[in-house]
Formats: C-alpha cells, structure tokens, sequence
C-alpha cells in the first residue's frame, strides 16, 4: 500500500460496445433520480417526480381525495403546503396539465418530423447561446470566490504575522481568527470552489444530444395518449408558474407559464420554431417561383 501519493481517476468513454443505448440508460437513470412518491390513496400519478414550482423550485405533488372526480384532482406547491407565506399555490388541476403537456409533445413530434434539419440547427445554436451564459455566469462566482479564498489567505498571514511581531495581541488574534474562518465555514467557500470547477469543466465538455432526442421522436410518431414510460423517455422536468392576469382585447385573463424541459435538448420552444421554419420555406418557395 502507498501512502502520500494523489491518484486521479481518468473516464474513457466509447471504448467498448455499449450493452444498452445511451439514450435508454439515461432515461432510466431519470426514471431513477425522480421518484414517484405515492399518494395517500396508495397509488402514483403519472407526472410525480416531474413536476416543480416554477418560482421557488420545491416539487408539486397531487392531490386526490375519494370524493374527488378525475378532472378535479390537481398538481400543489410542497412548499406552500407546508408554509403559506413561503411560496403561492401554483395549483393546476391534473387533466389540465396532461393536455397541455400531450399537445406540446404531439407539438414536438410534428416539427421534428417535418423540418429536421431545421432542428437539429436550432437546438445546436439554443444549446450555445445557454452553455455561454450559464458558464459565464458560473465562471464569475468561481473568480469571485478564489479571489475570497487568496484574501483570506493574505489576512490570516498578516494577522499572524502581527501577532508574533506583538502589534496584535493574543485574545484580538483569537478573536480575528475565529471570524476568518467563520466566514470560511458559512460561506464554504473552498466547497463552493471545488462544486464550481467541477461544474464549469462539465458545462464544457457537455453537448446538446439533439439525435438521441430524434430517436426518441421516432418511436412516437403517432402519440395519442400520454403515460409514464413515454413522459420520462420525454420530459426531463415540468416547470409550473403562478396565474398572473393580463389584458387580451380588452378582457382581463388570467395567463399561466409551463415550461418543459425536455431530455437530451433542454426547454425548446417548438411553436415558435415552426413558425420561423415555415416563414423560410414559404420565402423559398416564392424566390423559386419568382424565377
């Protein structure tokens, strides 16, 4: 056995043939990570584990009741159950949410099977412009953090040195040194260095798997009801908004934002990207039939 000596564990991924589809291990690896958590009826919805409050990202679980009928049966904020003044409701009833969530991945389906191409480019350049802004983001905490860490380093040698020389006494160089490394522990700075190097390193390396999504696609050409094995080979996350009220034609109506996060590509906003693909196919057509 060695003693005093560091080793670091090296990954060298794709060097044998894999026994399951990458895609496959990671959708049960999702499976995995988010737990269904029954209801008190015994049994599980099939959106438990996915669905988050937009605002303070606390889970959303549902609700049920013996007395309930299907359609009244509804998604809730944990943490505004368990507090009130912590987070709102964020309530939305469980047929509401399948519908919405059915229409978009049908949404989904559609685009990506008739303008591919166009995909492919999209979530390339969508998966970019996030990558940048999170890493930048990530890389100024990180700089923020290790300029911290050297200027406690520089404190603590002046302090000491201060001390030895006698400029300082004892119980003033206790006292100092007890609030540096306070600020040290409750800041956890050198943790948060550690977790944001290893962050920063992976956000690098990490691509949009933009094909292992169109695999997925593939399989669901014809999607007409939702289950549990088809959101999670789907969805990676459901993200719930509050209800604000907005003015549409002179009438107050109430608006609320879901946004999903899918596997393999992120959030993607595929009704806008039909759009725009079928603005450029309608230019092109016109340029062709111009000449």
């Amino acid at each position: 056995m060695l003693f005093g000596q560091n080793f670091v564990n090296l990954t060298f991924e794709n060097t044998q043939e894999a026994i399951i589809e990458e895609s496959v291990f990671l959708v049960v690896q999702n499976i995995r990570q988010a737990r269904r958590r029954p209801t008190k009826m015994g049994d599980m919805g099939m959106f438990s584990g996915l669905v988050y409050c937009a605002d303070c990202g606390g889970k959303m679980y549902l609700c049920r009741a013996n007395h309930f009928k299907p359609e009244q049966e509804y998604y809730i904020c944990s943490t505004y159950r368990k507090d009130r003044t912590l987070c709102k409701t964020h309530s939305i009833r469980r047929v509401v949410l399948e519908e919405i969530v059915l229409r978009n991945l049908r949404e989904a389906i559609s685009y990506v099977t008739q303008y591919e191409d166009d995909f492919i480019q999209r979530a390339a350049e969508r998966s970019l412009r996030e990558r940048d802004k999170a890493l930048a983001q990530k890389k100024a905490v990180l700089a923020q953090s290790e300029k911290r860490i050297a200027e406690l380093d520089v404190i603590f040698k002046r302090i000491y040195e201060d001390n030895i020389s006698g400029k300082l006494s004892d119980d003033r160089f206790i006292t100092l040194s007890r609030d540096y490394e306070q600020e040290q522990k409750q800041k956890q700075l050198k943790a948060v260095v550690e977790t944001l190097g290893r962050e920063v390193k992976q956000q690098e390396q990490k691509k949009t798997n933009v094909r292992k999504f169109i695999s997925v696609v593939k399989k669901y050409t014809d999607m007409t009801q939702l289950d549990a094995t088809i959101l999670r080979e789907f969805v990676e996350q459901i993200r719930v908004s509050d209800t604000y009220t907005t003015d549409e034609q002179q009438k107050r109506v109430k608006v609320r934002e879901i946004e999903i996060v899918y596997n393999f590509i992120g959030a993607f906003d595929f009704e806008g990207a039909r759009e725009q693909s079928q603005t450029a196919q309608d230019k092109n057509n016109a340029k062709v039939g111009a000449a």
